[in-house]
């Protein structure tokens, strides 16, 4: 017990000594824990709505103009269900008033959206699914070139391209965070390595009088991890306090207001999260007060 008092208590002398290089190394480990938390954050979410929408990747929607008959619609419909492609079953005729009314469910919450408009502007159309995404290119160019009454297809819409795009811009994001992580975590470790020799440096004398009188080389050591792994936890808990803020006060309302992408956190995102920067925090401590005891025992 007496140990510890002195332990806790030496650590607590040499932090309030070099008080300002502690807080800018508290300030840096926060900084990058905190871009690692809004990063995997952020990861999270576009890998949420990106496994959501390739649900829709084999989706083809094919709209109709409001003069297609009846006669018409069945000649078409007969002819995507002969694709080879297509899954027959998946074929649906989606009306211009069920159109309508997704659409004022899916916007639900901005009335302003539908509210003044007198007609429906919104078309009819056939969904279907391919049996393979790959071949969602090959359907759409048979519906473009083969179809019955071409000229009553107004349009023909796929999510496959869409996508394509949302995962290079999801690999880039990832890729930059990771590298932004990886610079800052290394300016952290460096940066408590400082405040710990300087720590070293000023009690170069009293470390010589305990080495001559029998002290342990880890009895000196351990004021010094101690103020690294405190650097680094203080710097870890101001993180998450970071990371908490940005998700409920930004990314829970951007979630809110951008319902039609369907961005989400993955269930027990948090849970993991959390202990993973707590543990990091103690790391990038731990690491900075090793590099700099390797000079320790020459004192």
């Amino acid at each position: 017990m007496n140990k510890i008092k002195y332990f806790a208590g030496e650590t607590w002398a040499s932090l309030r000594k070099n008080i300002i290089l502690a807080i800018a190394a508290i300030a840096v480990v926060t900084v990058s824990l905190g871009i690692l938390g809004l990063v995997v954050m952020g990861w999270n979410m576009f890998s949420n709505m990106i496994k959501n929408a390739e649900r829709k990747v084999g989706e083809v929607d094919v709209y109709l103009s409001d003069l297609t008959t009846q006669e018409e619609l069945q000649a078409i419909e007969a002819f995507l269900a002969s694709i080879p492609e297509v899954d027959a079953k998946s074929i649906y005729f989606k009306s211009k008033d069920e159109a309508l009314r997704e659409f004022k469910e899916r916007f639900k919450d901005q009335p302003e959206l539908w509210e003044y408009i007198d007609e429906n502007p919104l078309p009819n159309s056939y969904q279907l699914m391919t049996k393979d995404p790959k071949d969602v290119g090959v359907v759409v160019g048979r519906i473009n070139n083969e179809a019955p009454y071409r000229e009553r297809i107004e349009d023909i819409k796929s999510a496959s391209s869409a996508i394509e795009k949302l995962e290079n811009i999801f690999d880039k994001f990832r890729q930059i965070g990771t590298v932004a992580v990886i610079a800052l975590a290394l300016v952290a470790v460096l940066l408590v390595s400082v405040t710990i020799q300087v720590a070293i440096f000023a009690r170069r004398r009293e470390i010589g009088i305990m080495k001559l009188v029998g002290a342990t080389n880890w009895f000196i050591r351990w004021p010094f991890v101690l103020e690294g792994v405190f650097e680094g936890l203080s710097g870890s808990l101001a993180a998450i306090l970071v990371v908490m803020a940005v998700k409920v006060w930004i990314l829970d309302r951007l979630i809110e207001s951008l319902q039609f992408l369907r961005l989400s956190f993955s269930s027990g995102l948090f849970a993991v999260l959390v202990p993973c920067i707590l543990v990091g925090g103690v790391v990038i401590g731990a690491l900075g007060s090793a590099y700099a005891r390797g000079r320790l025992l020459e004192v």
